[in-house]
């Protein structure tokens, strides 16, 4: 007799932990979306805060989960094998009353959703949608245009202002800014910015709705891949396609204000994450190296990497010697190596969120990997200054030994 094995789907050969991660605005927390719902955790120390499973075995997968900061209000697109909704379906999930808040319908897929005490932003296929966050939802504008599958961010910050009169002193005070980046629908190698603070409530019909004014950075020459705002709105980090430049732009008039190199072969910048001050940013590829850049000069013993070659006078000098590299960096692999059924192809194929730790100190990341479900700690050590070889061609400084030099130590892991 005749006999083969089972034909078996490669994409489900091996079981996902998790169909998504992401964390909460201020990295406190994140969630986990399951088959069968969706799981919080607290960040460091690690600690399970929530665990919803869904009663309809036949309607219970979700897809994307995104908490509003730590309170009890949970975004919630369906998707998995048997999906709780439509993948079209944007629900507000009220864990203290355990019941859906509201929900929101859309003619084409819930890409991404970003949730503040005031707005609802919505990501969809080449638009995005723009709500007032109530129990009945107003929508503020006309859907804005951008490209497809684009990547978009959006970020709360204060800002203390003083106001007053020539006989009466300034009195400060506080203004809630919504700082809103997104591709651009005709160029997607440009990032247009707005504040969403500009908005009001319109009582007018929805084809007569206000019209938000953006500013537009020239960003890159290529389509963007990744867009992040710092955590004061002050600055937006952008990476193309190409993945071997990082840029940072000042979201108040456009300029350039830093440009760094990843490397010189193409790759898929997939993650960026800002500290909580925005002196450091961390990137990751699809090669699985994480990044650590320093942004602002507020220690001047801390700098990132620069070519040999940079501060020699030369005739004729390429654009490479001027690159500026990241102050320290790390592949992956042996964080999940030994781990006993990670091989080489899932590590490749599994991807990660990133975080920084909210200590203060902006030298502690933890990352979350969605495919094999484990949550690791990385801390940012300073090392002792070494020498370097002839044939090397990146350093700290061109003489300037006592510079500090700085690398990535995992601290410790969990499967979750």
């Amino acid at each position: 007799m005749n006999t083969r094995n089972a034909i078996v789907d490669g994409n489900h050969a091996r079981a996902n932990k998790f169909l998504s991660v992401d964390f909460n605005q201020d990295y406190t927390c994140f969630s986990c979306s399951m088959q069968n719902g969706f799981m919080v955790f607290n960040v460091d120390p690690l600690e399970c805060k929530l665990s919803k499973q869904f009663s309809n075995v036949n309607a219970c997968g979700i897809a994307m989960s995104r908490m509003l900061y730590r309170t009890n209000y949970v975004a919630l697109v369906g998707g998995g094998r048997k999906p709780r909704a439509p993948p079209n379906k944007l629900v507000i999930w009220d864990d203290l009353q355990q019941r859906e808040s509201l929900t929101l319908s859309f003619m084409s897929a819930v890409r991404g959703v970003f949730l503040s005490r005031i707005h609802i932003v919505v990501v969809l296929e080449s638009s995005l949608e723009i709500y007032e966050f109530g129990g009945t939802p107003k929508r503020l504008i006309e859907p804005l245009d951008t490209c497809a599958g684009a990547a978009a961010d959006f970020v709360v910050c204060q800002r203390v202002t003083r106001r007053g009169s020539t006989s009466e002193p300034a009195v400060p005070q506080t203004i809630t800014r919504g700082i809103l980046a997104f591709p651009s629908a005709r160029n997607p190698g440009q990032v247009q910015v707005a504040d969403l603070s500009h908005l009001q409530s319109s009582e007018a019909e929805e084809t007569n709705a206000v019209q938000l004014p953006t500013s537009i950075i020239k960003a890159h020459n290529s389509p963007i891949r990744l867009i992040k705002i710092s955590p004061n709105g002050t600055m937006v980090a952008t990476c193309s396609m190409q993945g071997t430049l990082i840029r940072i732009f000042s979201t108040q008039n456009g300029s350039l204000m830093r440009e760094f190199r990843r490397g010189l072969n193409r790759a898929d910048l997939y993650e960026m994450a800002w500290s909580s001050r925005g002196s450091r940013l961390a990137v990751i590829s699809d090669k699985q190296t994480l990044h650590v850049f320093q942004i602002t000069d507020d220690d001047s013993d801390t700098k990132n990497k620069t070519h040999v070659l940079k501060d020699l006078p030369l005739l004729w000098r390429p654009k490479y010697l001027e690159s500026v590299w990241a102050m320290c960096s790390l592949h992956l692999r042996s964080a999940l190596k030994g781990k006993g059924t990670m091989n080489d192809q899932d590590f490749y194929n599994d991807r990660c969120k990133v975080g920084w730790c909210h200590d203060g100190d902006e030298d502690s990341l933890v990352l979350v990997w969605k495919d094999s479900g484990i949550w690791e700690k990385y801390v940012l050590l300073e090392k002792e200054p070494r020498s370097y070889a002839v044939n090397e061609t990146l350093q700290t400084s061109p003489v300037a030994s006592h510079k500090k030099e700085w690398e990535i130590v995992r601290e410790s892991w969990r499967k979750l």
